[in-house]
């Protein structure tokens, strides 16, 4: 019970970050990442695919935003959504 509470709040406050903060959003999600495989492998596989699942977006969010420039395209982009 604990653990899906844990999952749940690293879901939702990687979700909230990613439109101010793309990067800190990436490693919530490998947090989540390590969580799922970690407490939800059921012995079929699929807590550990959700959680590489994870995992590489989170990856995907580190390396796609590493430079300022793309970090500040994004930044103007969510903002003018605003």
């Amino acid at each position: 019970m604990l653990t899906g509470a844990l999952w749940f709040v690293l879901l939702l406050a990687a979700g909230l970050a990613y439109p101010r903060h793309p990067r800190a959003s990436g490693i919530l999600f490998i947090a989540l990442g390590g969580v799922s495989i970690a407490n939800y492998s059921l012995g079929n596989g699929l807590g550990a695919a959700s959680g590489i699942v994870m995992a590489g977006l989170g990856v995907r969010y580190l390396v796609k935003y590493r430079d300022p420039a793309a970090r500040a395209r994004h930044l103007d982009y969510w903002t003018a959504k605003a």
